[in-house]
C-alpha cells in the first residue's frame, strides 16, 4: 500500500523508521508508566529548553523493564521514550494496521491505532534578537522541538527558549540574557496533535479519534553521542548543556580564567552541517572568590537530533502551506 502527502509523490508511511518516538514526558520525583506489550523500549532524559539546569551529581535514574519505564529524578526534566515493535507482534486494537515483511514472510508493525509516532506540526523561522513566538499547538498536547541555523546562516547558532502560555497555545520566548546572543534559528515542532487533515486519503482511528493521516511527517529522532556531521541539514533539541571554567593557570585556578556557558546547536562548521551538545554561547573572565567557588557542571540528559532533509522538502505540503 502507498499513501502520499497531498501534492507530492512522497510516501511518508513507508519511509518511516521502525524505531521512533513513542512518548515525551515532563517528569519529576519518582514514577513509572506502562506501554503496549510486544515492543522493545528505550528511554532517555532529554535536554530541551523547557527543562531547568541541573548538575550531574544529583540522582537521575531511568530504567526500562519490559514495557514499563520507571524514573527517579532530583528535579523536573523531560523524558523521551523510543519504541521498536517486535517481529510478530500484533496490535491490541481491531481495525487497520500496517506491517512490513522480511524475506521470510515475518511481519512487523509499522503503524497501528496503539502505535503512532509524533509528527511535524509546525516550522517557524525565528529572526535574531529577543522576541516571543506563538504557535498554533494547544498547551494540552505533548511536543518536542528542534532548532538549526537558518538557511544562509553559515555558523553554529546560539538559540534557546522558555515556554509560555500564548492564549492557550505553546509560546516560545527567545530572550537575550546572561551574556548570550539569540542568533535566530529554524524551529521544528513535533507533537501527537494532528494538523492539516486532508479531505481524502489514509486515516487511522483509535477509540473513535483520528490518530494518523496521510499528510503526517513522522518524527525520526536520534540521540547525540558527542558531535555529528552531515552533508544534509541537522537540527537539535535546544537547551543549556554545561558550564565550564578554564583557568589561565591550572595550578592556581583562583587567579582567574574563562567561564564558558554551553548550549546545544546545529549549523555550519568548517563547511559542513554539525550537531553539537557544547557550543559556547557566553564567555567571561572570572577570578578570586568566584573562580574558587565555581564547580563545573553538565546537564543529566542527552541532546536529540534529526536529519532535516525530508522535513525541509515536504513540510509546506504536509502542513498545508502550499
Amino acid at each position: 500500500m502507498q499513501t502520499f502527502i497531498q501534492g507530492t509523490s512522497f510516501d511518508a508511511i513507508n519511509s518511516m523508521a521502525v524505531n521512533y518516538v513513542m512518548d515525551v514526558l515532563d517528569i519529576s520525583g519518582s514514577g513509572s508508566k506502562s506501554y503496549p506489550a510486544g515492543c522493545t523500549y528505550q528511554a532517555s532524559l532529554l535536554i530541551e529548553s523547557v527543562i531547568q539546569v541541573m548538575p550531574t551529581n544529583n540522582p537521575y535514574q531511568v530504567t526500562v523493564s519490559g514495557n514499563v519505564v520507571s524514573w527517579n529524578v532530583a528535579t523536573p526534566i523531560r523524558l523521551v521514550v523510543f519504541a521498536s515493535p517486535n517481529t510478530g507482534r500484533e496490535s491490541d486494537y481491531y481495525g487497520f494496521s500496517l506491517y512490513s515483511y522480511d524475506g521470510n514472510g515475518n511481519r512487523t508493525i509499522k503503524l497501528a491505532p496503539d502505535f503512532t509516532p509524533f509528527c511535524l506540526v509546525s516550522v517557524i523561522d525565528v529572526p535574531p534578537g529577543s522576541q516571543n513566538i506563538a504557535s498554533s499547538v494547544p498547551l494540552g498536547q505533548k511536543i518536542v522541538t528542534f532548532i538549526r541555523a537558518r538557511d544562509g546562516d553559515a555558523r553554529m547558532p546560539t538559540s534557546f527558549y522558555q515556554q509560555y502560555n500564548a492564549g492557550g497555545n505553546y509560546g516560545f520566548s527567545f530572550v537575550q540574557t546572561g551574556g548570550m546572543t539569540q542568533t535566530g534559528c529554524r524551529l521544528y515542532i513535533f507533537s501527537n496533535y494532528l494538523v492539516n487533515i486532508p479531505d481524502w486519503g489514509f486515516f487511522v482511528y483509535r477509540d473513535g479519534a483520528m490518530v494518523w493521516h496521510s499528510n503526517c511527517l513522522p518524527l525520526n529522532m536520534q540521540l547525540l553521542a558527542g558531535d555529528a556531521t552531515s552533508a544534509a541539514p541537522m537540527a537539535v533539541t535546544p537547551g543549556i548543556t554545561s558550564g565550564i571554567y578554564i583557568p589561565q593557570d591550572p595550578s592556581n585556578p583562583q587567579y582567574g580564567g574563562y567561564l564558558n556557558m554551553n548550549c546545544s546547536s546545529a549549523g555550519i562548521s568548517n563547511g559542513v552541517w554539525k550537531a553539537s551538545s557544547a557550543v559556547v554561547y557566553s564567555s567571561r573572565i572570572i577570578s578570586s572568590s568566584e573562580a574558587s567557588a565555581f564547580k563545573p557542571w553538565a546537564i543529566s540528559g542527552r541532546v536529540g537530533f534529526i536529519d532535516c532533509s525530508i522535513y525541509d522538502q515536504y513540510y509546506p505540503y504536509a502542513l498545508g502551506l502550499v
